[in-house]
């Protein structure tokens, strides 16, 4: 199967009230309706393949839905698994933008050789979590609570990011979120590429740049989210989602939501660029609960009806997948994916890009791309400005 994640296509064009931001997508949102007719076994092994982005959160989405849906519940070790492995993701998604991406904002090359790594080690890490490779069939229930190796190879990507990305343990650059003074400190003394790209910001005085009124999206029940899923309009709503009556935000910005940051620098790009590095910090401490043998109990039974779904947050924000299983067989798959309400026409990204201050076309196009970059659509986007 092709990769169905499609482009956005944003457009920045002046007015006498300023910026006017308008977003087209070409995102299959409808792409899992190819699963429609197969067993949950066979979609959940097929539909990872079907995304290369967070293939693992996908799959983990897929498989809690099916499980709820039929009443086949994993064991508590592989719920414990499957958030490492997704959490492993999760660390590789955000250094992909930080070590790659980042650098070219400053004007420097990528790098490579520290993203490689990275991969490498990633690559081993989720081999001793999954070595089977079923850690997310529907019902899965084998593994072991213990994972040989996992603590060193942990050790080994702790160091990466101590000296290539952070500056500083992981362990305290999460107690520099809850200390503006510390914080400034880290960006005015660190030589990391995100440590001098943070305070290229505060020097240009970009750091607030993008700020807009926050609409995190609040925690919906299964319930509220199925009847949703499965309205008459559900394309429309997983296409442009809504909910009541305005879009909101789903990204490690309103996961971390660093408060004493945010009353220092406002909500804005310095503070969202922060927000992925500590999403990795994070991101380790859950892989460390691994390697412990970290047991996720099941949530409170639901009645087994053939419906279920499944949720998972990913890199860039909560995913949402919703089946509905038939005589064994699907009968409708969708998918909601954290894009969708960070990219909606009328979304954060629309409302950050239209604050914008006047200045030179470059200029305009810079600042544009730093934002989009921050909040990480997960799909190539054309942007004109």
């Amino acid at each position: 199967m092709s990769d169905p994640g499609g482009s956005l296509d944003i457009q920045l064009t002046p007015s006498s009230s300023g910026l006017v931001c308008t977003i087209g997508s070409t995102r299959p949102v409808a792409a899992a309706s190819a699963f429609v007719g197969r067993s949950p076994e066979e979609t959940a092994a097929r539909l990872p393949l079907l995304f290369s982005i967070c293939s693992r959160a996908q799959a983990g989405a897929c498989a809690s839905a099916f499980e709820q849906a039929t009443g086949c519940v994993a064991s508590p070790i592989i719920r414990g698994r499957r958030e490492a492995a997704i959490a492993a993701e999760t660390i590789r998604e955000h250094l992909w933008r930080i070590l790659l991406d980042w650098p070219a904002i400053l004007g420097e090359p990528p790098r490579r050789d520290d993203m490689a790594a990275v991969l490498a080690l990633s690559n081993r890490i989720l081999a001793r979590i999954d070595p089977a490779g079923d850690l997310f069939g529907v019902g899965a229930s084998g593994a072991s609570s213990q994972a040989p190796g996992l603590d060193v190879l942990l050790t080994d990507l702790t160091d990466l990011l101590t000296h290539k990305v952070l500056g500083v343990s992981p362990e305290h650059w999460l107690s520099l979120i809850g200390d503006p003074s510390g914080f400034a400190r880290w960006c005015r003394a660190t030589e990391t590429v995100a440590a001098r790209l943070l305070r290229s910001l505060l020097d240009s005085g970009e750091a607030s740049l993008g700020q807009t009124p926050i609409t995190a999206l609040p925690r919906l029940s299964d319930e509220d989210l199925i009847a949703r899923m499965s309205a008459p309009d559900w394309a429309d709503f997983v296409a442009r989602p809504i909910w009541q009556g305005q879009p909101h935000e789903t990204s490690p910005f309103t996961r971390v939501h660093p408060l004493p940051l945010i009353e220092v620098y406002g909500a804005g790009l310095l503070v969202r660029l922060a927000a992925q590095l500590t999403e990795v910090a994070t991101g380790l401490r859950l892989l460390g609960g691994n390697v412990s043998g970290r047991a996720v109990p099941a949530a409170p039974s639901a009645e087994v009806n053939g419906v279920g779904l499944g949720r998972v947050f990913a890199a860039r924000g909560l995913l949402a997948h919703l089946v509905h299983v038939e005589d064994g067989r699907v009968r409708e798959y969708r998918i909601l994916a954290p894009t969708e309400w960070n990219f909606h026409p009328r979304g954060v990204v629309a409302r950050a890009l239209e604050s914008l201050p006047p200045g030179p076309a470059e200029q305009l196009r810079r600042q544009a791309e730093l934002l989009i970059t921050a909040i990480d659509p997960c799909v190539a986007f054309n942007l004109t400005c």
